[in-house]
């Protein structure tokens, strides 16, 4: 089974991405800034990041999850420019806004996986 990492502290937020998932049928763990990138298993595939939190926006993170091979999705309230353009170089796949994440996430898994 696929497995979505999220790193959210938001509690609606978490809880809506990780109900949308888990009916998509896709494993979901919850992971935070102390969680060691070594313990990922190989069937993690897509992370889901809220850029909004200052502790997950750092270009360290999201560049660690790249180099593990892992897609990772941004999601911010409102998308800035210069943010967007900072945090795609360091390996985010694409960022979206959080008010249209939950009912396009299947969607959105499918075509990222494919």
């Amino acid at each position: 089974m696929i497995k979505v990492l999220l790193f959210i502290k938001h509690f609606e937020l978490g809880s809506k991405i990780s109900s949308a998932c888990v009916d998509a049928g896709y494993s979901v763990e919850f992971s935070d800034e102390d969680t060691d990138p070594n313990i990922f298993k190989d069937d993690s595939l897509i992370v889901f990041i809220d850029l909004d939190e200052k502790v997950f926006a750092s270009v360290g993170l999201i560049s660690e999850l790249k180099r593990r091979k892992l897609k990772v999705i941004g999601l911010m309230d409102k998308i800035k420019n210069k943010e967007r353009s900072k945090l795609q170089s360091a390996g985010c796949d694409i960022i979206f806004p959080k008010s249209s994440i939950v009912k396009n996430i299947s969607k959105l898994i499918t075509e990222i996986i494919n």
